[in-house]
């Protein structure tokens, strides 16, 4: 009879890194919603074949069997997230046993060194190392799970967990709470809940998400992705949630943020800080409360599992705001309370699992997180900090509903399919009480006591998303290779439509001497007076309707492991995408190059301690729904300009008006026509793409401690962009790759029907844009240190962030309109576009972790230390004024010197006289410095048997509040000359210190 003779070795893994043993000889692919478990046996330095290798999940009892194959290697693939026993058995009796964690979308490996002692009826274990490296995979990136999260001080959302990886930085506040991965902007990345996408699919600007309670574990990916993984450009936030166990467990969770315990935020001045009040955060408060309650357990035990959840929400906030939409050029004039009580703000979710057998498992997961906001908008004296009369109320409608039904199936110990099929639906409506008053933006450079203001304003009209996706992946081994292929669909629907407030929106500007207001064809007015002239522009900008788009992709992907310390993984991805118009027919369509995704994983010394690994990969991101509504929605926009004699002493809608330039004085940017493919996509365009290549060295430097360093480049192999000048169709300009020839039809009758005999090729140089460029160059240096009372992350990147444009969205203006921004619309915008982008950020420290003073208290810390943004001047015209050069619109990087030289004697200021300042992009310095430290501290106790746990959390311990964003407007709205006196004024400084009260109760 045989026997174990030695003790087995047992470790449950920590969430925070994917615990790998040494000598690992093969792999398996872990998609975003599962994990794999495998490994070798040995015998006596022999592959061991016909042995019995057995898991067992240990919160659902679900066991799976299979046998080493000839070179002693077993695969479990595609399991769920979790822990196991994991036992290995020969002729029935137990020669070896281990205690893995399978951590999501990561390999857990489990190898085995057998002996056979001199007793021959005994064998003998001999070797169960455990290393901190992860020889299978060559993504870059992050894991983490929610227990680990808890010890810490992070925020509860997806950003602040995005944050916590390499090469990620904060994303312009105009944007919301968004993060940037890798240089790329804040709108190209991706988020999965369980499998499902769950990315804003307007803009790509925010995720769906759930309660931090009824996660389970997250991986964040910054690089390196599998070909599974597409439609971004950007980074990846991938989650699962919990699911229920064997074990009925019920608990409650609190949340209090306290209004009184969060500090003042900051004061901005124009003038160079001797001015106005520009912005004055001292009165903005965030309140929170809300609590969880939980059920989770077996309907029936090892077979049919639920996890549910109800999350009632109290949110408020107070902060100051403009009432123009030019924040550019308007001082903190409006003060706005916000409110969301449980009974409009409740959160609901469940996940039902059934093992149908140990083979084959279906989850169904839902959840609702709609919620309504009643936001309250009154006067506001920045200067006394005085808040006045009630102006208008709008209810703010957002979230929706989330369900998805999902399938597992080990057909054999070599073939696994997994299926998804889910529907999404987003509100994002605000309804304004008050339709009696118009936009009003007073951008003149007069005090802030004497500018108009609006007494309501904004828009009115609906915005829905609804995004119905599917997905079929099958795994299958075939000796060194791990075969996966996989069929991708997503199907978004929106339906949006937008009209201003009484039909206008006006804008007062002041026009310098000499000073042009440009128009589609050129010069539409030059202020010829001698004086200051006072004019106002009224923007009319409505419409919209259904549209959709149609995304689909299939895949396939090779892990080989060529030898037992070499792996390659060859991978190829196509993807397509199709945009329709209100009408139904597609007006842009593309079809991707065949994308390959490319690694390697080197264990140089073949033993297990380092790893040498690379990728190579193209990602292509695809035409937003925003674009579908600004080009095929039937949007008319519009712009008029006047000059005026007054204002209505309630409405500040200006009086006396007579159009500038007589009957040109308008200027159509778009037309109520939904676009046409063969008018609105160049027949050469390619989609928006990256190219990304990641080398890298990891090694295990002590039992507990790990080290890394990559090298990260990306660049922009095809921009995709809206040209707009006099070459593209004037009913909704053209998509083109910048700097690239051209071939497209026009509709420049705006009647929606293609002219005739217009079809053209365009050379780039008549364009006369210039190639797109954006480069990502970055070094991260990285350490782990992990034990039984520390854990501790410290994270270095330098990065160079470079090029002409930044990507989907334009931080630097907040323009929010992924790949149709004012980039490329005109060749005089891009002139001096090329210098430090806006999300280059030198030097990121990034220290976190947690550590344990005694079995129930453990304190934890997060703190970033990162260098500044660039900064530009952004000026209001340009010394060429042909249409084919500059249009109607756009920031650019020239300033007026208000100098115009009479070099022909012709007693004129013309256009070709007049003095310019070249001030290229990012070249006038930087924000300064930010520091943060964020502590916290858990008590764990226990009271009648019910297990209770209350956390302290302090967010920026040290209250330091640098400015993280200010004015790069030097001269005013359409006002070239006119010097922007709130230029160089802070928008926005790190959030105060504040603090988070925290309980929770198991039982």
């Amino acid at each position: 009879m045989k026997k174990l003779k030695s003790t087995f070795f047992q470790k449950t893994l920590t969430a925070l890194a994917v615990t790998t043993l040494i000598g690992m000889s093969a792999t398996a692919h872990a998609d975003n919603r599962s994990s794999n478990i495998l490994g070798t046996v040995q015998l006596d330095n022999v592959t061991a074949s016909g042995y019995t290798v057995i898991i067992k999940n240990i919160d659902n009892g679900r066991t799976r069997t299979i046998t080493t194959d000839s070179s002693g290697e077993f695969k479990f693939s595609k399991i769920d997230i979790g822990s196991y026993d994991l036992t290995i058995l020969k002729d029935g009796v137990v020669v070896g046993r281990e205690k893995v964690h399978a951590s999501l979308g990561g390999n857990a490996v489990a190898n085995f060194d057998l002996e056979t002692s001199t007793n021959v009826e005994t064998i003998e274990v001999i070797g169960s190392r455990v290393s901190g490296i992860d020889l299978s995979s060559a993504d870059s990136g992050l894991t983490l799970g929610e227990a680990q999260i808890d010890l810490m001080p992070v925020s509860r959302n997806i950003t602040a967990i995005a944050l916590l990886a390499p090469g990620t930085v904060q994303g312009d506040s105009q944007f919301g709470n968004t993060a940037s991965f890798g240089g790329s902007s804040v709108a190209e990345n991706s988020c999965y809940i369980n499998g499902l996408e769950v990315t804003n699919t307007s803009q790509g600007l925010g995720c769906g998400s759930v309660p931090f309670e009824f996660y389970k574990e997250f991986q964040v990916k910054t690089g390196g992705y599998s070909a599974q993984f597409g439609r971004t450009t950007g980074g990846i936030v991938n989650s699962v949630t919990k699911s229920g166990t064997n074990e009925w467990e019920f608990a409650a969770t609190a949340l209090y943020r306290p209004e009184g315990l969060r500090d003042e935020g900051g004061v901005s001045r124009s003038d160079g800080g001797t001015g106005d009040v520009f912005r004055n955060k001292s009165k903005n408060v965030n309140g929170l409360f809300e609590y969880t309650v939980s059920a989770a357990g077996p309907i029936i035990e090892d077979k049919l599992f639920v996890y549910a959840l109800l999350n009632p929400r109290d949110v408020s906030s107070e902060f100051s705001s403009q009432s123009s939409g030019r924040s550019q050029y308007a001082v903190d004039n409006r003060f706005i309370k916000r409110d969301s009580s449980s009974s409009d703000n409740l959160f609901w979710g469940a996940k039902v699992d059934w093992l149908i057998t140990d083979d084959h498992t279906l989850s169904l997961f839902a959840y609702s997180n709609k919620n309504d906001t009643e936001s309250k908008s009154y006067q506001f004296n920045a200067k006394t900090e005085e808040v006045g009369d009630l102006l208008t109320t709008t209810v703010l409608k957002r979230g929706g509903d989330v369900t998805s039904l999902s399938y597992t199936g080990n057909i054999t110990d070599d073939l696994t399919i997994s299926a998804l099929y889910g529907e999404i639906e987003t509100e994002y409506t605000n309804t304004p009480d008050n339709l009696t008053c118009p936009s009003i933006s007073d951008t003149r450079q007069l005090p802030a006591g004497q500018l108009l203001e609006s007494c309501g304003g904004g828009s009115v009209g609906v915005n829905v998303d609804k995004n119905k996706q599917f997905r079929l992946d099958v795994e299958y081994v075939l000796d060194e290779h791990t075969i996966l292929v996989g069929y991708d669909q997503q199907t978004r629907e929106t339906n949006h439509t937008s009209a201003p407030i009484t039909g206008h929106s006006w804008t007062y500007s002041t026009l310098a001497p000499n000073a042009s207001i440009q128009g589609t064809n050129g010069n539409l007015y030059t202020n010829n007076t001698g004086a200051n002239l006072d004019y106002v522009s009224d923007r009319i900008f409505s419409g919209g309707g259904g549209f959709s788009t149609e995304l689909t992709a299939w895949y396939i992907e090779d892990s080989w492991a060529v030898t037992d310390n070499l792996t390659l993984t060859l991978g190829a991805r196509q993807d397509e995408f199709e945009n329709e118009g209100v009408t139904g027919l597609v007006f842009s369509s593309f079809k991707t190059d065949i994308a390959p995704r490319l690694g390697f994983t080197l264990d140089p010394t073949g033993e297990g301690e380092s790893k040498v690994y690379g990728t190579f990969g193209r990602y292509y991101l695809p035409v937003p729904n925003n674009t579908n509504y600004r080009a095929a929605s039937g949007v008319s926009d519009s712009t008029t300009y006047y000059t005026f004699s007054g204002s209505d002493s309630i409405t500040s809608a200006p009086t006396g008006l007579s159009p500038i330039a007589g009957n040109n004085s308008t200027v159509v940017n778009s037309v109520p026509n939904p676009a046409t493919q063969a008018t609105f996509q160049s027949e050469e365009a390619e989609p928006f793409s990256k190219d990304e290549l990641i080398l890298g060295y990891q090694h295990q430097m002590t039992d507990d401690l790990v080290g890394s360093v990559r090298f990260i480049r990306r660049e922009v192999a095809t921009a995709l962009d809206d040209y707009c000048g006099p070459l593209a169709s004037q009913a909704t300009c053209t998509l083109i790759n910048p700097g690239k020839d051209g071939t497209w039809q026009l509709d420049n009758n705006f009647d929606n029907v293609i002219d005739k005999d217009s079809r053209k090729t365009y050379t780039a140089a008549e364009i006369g844009l210039p190639e797109a460029k954006n480069e990502y160059t970055a070094i991260q240096t990285q350490l782990d240190y992990t034990a039984d009372n520390l854990n501790l992350s410290f994270i270095y990147t330098w990065s160079r962030s470079v090029g002409n444009f930044e990507g989907a969205v334009k931080s630097d203006i907040g323009q929010a309109d992924p790949g149709i921004t004012q980039d490329f619309d005109f060749p005089a915008l891009m002139d001096g576009a090329d210098g430090y982008q806006a999300n280059d950020r030198r030097h990121v420290f990034k220290l976190f972790g947690s550590y344990r003073l005694t079995d129930d208290l453990t304190v934890g810390f997060n703190s970033i230390l990162s260098s500044g943004r660039p900064l530009s001047a952004f000026g209001q015209g340009y010394p060429d004024h042909s249409s084919n050069i500059y249009g109607s619109y756009g920031d650019t990087f020239y300033l007026y010197q208000n100098s115009c030289p009479d070099t022909n004697g012709n007693a004129k200021c013309d256009q070709a006289e007049k003095e310019y300042n070249r001030v290229t992009r990012g070249s006038v310095g930087r924000t300064p410095w930010t520091f943060k430290v964020d502590l916290s501290a858990n008590y764990k106790f226990e009271v009648d048997g019910i297990d209770m746990r209350a956390t302290l959390n302090v967010y920026n311990v040290l209250n330091t509040q640098s400015v993280t964003s200010q004015n790069e407007h030097y001269e005013a709205r359409r006002s070239e000359g006119t010097y922007n006196k709130h230029y160089g004024a802070a928008y926005t400084w790190q959030t105060p210190r504040y603090v988070e009260l925290g309980f929770e109760a198991r039982f």
